[in-house]
């Protein structure tokens, strides 16, 4: 270890204040419950324990603990619905996990929730917390803080083994998760324009992208030490060039030219996870899955776990929200694992159990049937990962090389 690094670590370990003796945390995600979702955006992390002198892997899937994660798409298609059942998987496992909804646009109520959640009724009321009135850029900020205090003032009450280890073999302690969701972006104002009584037009979305600009800069420090999860719902707009002769590129990749997410340009920089639904096909209940819904298309505009660009599709149901089952099922079709027609389906090589489309929810029951589809997306999923190695002999061999190649390249050389 450097000298300088080793002494200002002994310096810092005398001091009280959490925040200046913390340094990079190791990345937990937590599985929203969506496969397809989850293995795409998530990554293998390989490590070799250095006190056991062990290699092992395993699966980081799923959203990454403290992130900001952006979900836009068209009215309709299934965003807040997303993020409800995402947040209601992160949070499942802790006695303590709560999620704070700060509703602006007035959609979802504690039966919606009842409905998406699977949660009782006395759940609901002791871990989700809904706001759907009073909201301003200002107070978000104010609750925000207040939960990020209230957590950081007893960590000993949150606080818990991870049961992972990171690249230098010790273990890996985190706070609960936390999930703060905001629906939405476009309708967040400062407290002077939302109050005001006559329409400001192109001033007051200016002032609006600024205080935006301002209360994400303060609450993004706040996310990973706190380990608070913040789902931004947003919209995408048409978007209007001045001359249509010069079309400006695009807000971000993976955006139309003509498209545009309102609130500013600030949130969609600073978030970690950048997620686009697009509805497509439209189902109904007479036909294929036997629902009324439709196919959307979940793509990562942006992932610091995964590439971006990649999309997964999951299957919504417009009663009771997206359905993890079916959406294994399209999964797996969409692989070329489903064989047969008709009543007469199988999965990969198992001609032995046969089902329709429409009793796959009952079928997936058997135990039997549930390991043969387990079997298919395991093989199917592994190979959406990312790899992050940690003490990997290759990797280290590699980067001596091309540490080599640099310093022989640019060691100064005789002229003539």
């Amino acid at each position: 270890m450097g000298l300088l690094v080793r002494q200002f670590r002994e310096a810092i370990a005398k001091s009280k204040d959490f925040k200046l003796k913390a340094e990079a945390e190791f990345n937990v995600s937590y599985p929203t419950g969506f496969l397809a979702f989850d293995f795409m955006n998530g990554c293998a992390i390989h490590i070799k324990d250095k006190k056991t002198n062990t290699e092992m892997q395993y699966y980081s899937i799923g959203i990454t603990d403290g992130s900001m994660v952006m979900v836009i798409g068209r009215s309709g298609c299934g965003k807040t619905t997303f993020v409800v059942q995402s947040a209601a998987s992160i949070v499942e496992p802790f006695e303590n996990g709560s999620i704070f909804h700060e509703d602006i646009e007035g959609g979802i109520n504690s039966a919606r929730v009842h409905t998406l959640t699977k949660w009782s009724e006395e759940k609901i009321e002791s871990c989700y917390f809904i706001r759907n009135t009073g909201i301003t850029a200002e107070n978000f900020y104010q609750r925000m803080k207040m939960i990020y205090d209230l957590k950081m003032k007893s960590r000993e009450d949150y606080i818990y083994d991870t049961g992972l280890i990171d690249f230098y073999g010790n273990r890996v302690y985190k706070l609960i998760p936390t999930v703060f969701i905001l629906d939405s972006l476009a309708l967040l104002m400062p407290e002077t324009y939302a109050e005001e009584e006559e329409l400001s037009g192109q001033m007051s979305a200016t002032a609006a992208a600024r205080a935006n600009a301002s209360v994400f800069k303060r609450i993004v420090p706040m996310l990973k030490s706190g380990n608070i999860i913040l789902f931004i719902i947003n919209h995408i707009n048409q978007k209007i060039d001045i001359n249509p002769m010069q079309r400006s590129k695009a807000q971000v990749s993976y955006l139309k030219q003509n498209e545009a997410c309102p609130g500013g340009n600030t949130p969609i920089y600073l978030a970690n996870t950048f997620i686009r639904c697009d509805d497509g096909t439209k189902l109904k209940s007479t036909e294929a899955f036997h629902i009324d819904g439709s196919i959307v298309d979940i793509t990562l505009i942006k992932s610091r776990t995964n590439k971006a660009g990649k999309t997964c599709s999951l299957v919504f149901d417009q009663e009771r929200g997206f359905d993890k089952e079916l959406s294994m099922l399209l999964l797996i079709k969409n692989a070329g694992r489903l064989n047969g027609a008709g009543a007469y389906l199988y999965i990969g090589d198992h001609s032995e159990m046969k089902f329709q489309q429409k009793d796959f929810k009952n079928k997936i029951k058997d135990p039997d049937f549930a390991q043969i589809v387990m079997d298919e997306l395991q093989d199917i999923l592994i190979s959406e990962l990312s790899h992050t190695y940690g003490d990997d002999e290759n990797e280290e061999k590699a980067i001596d090389i091309t540490h080599n190649f640099i310093t022989e390249f640019t060691r100064p050389k005789m002229i003539g």
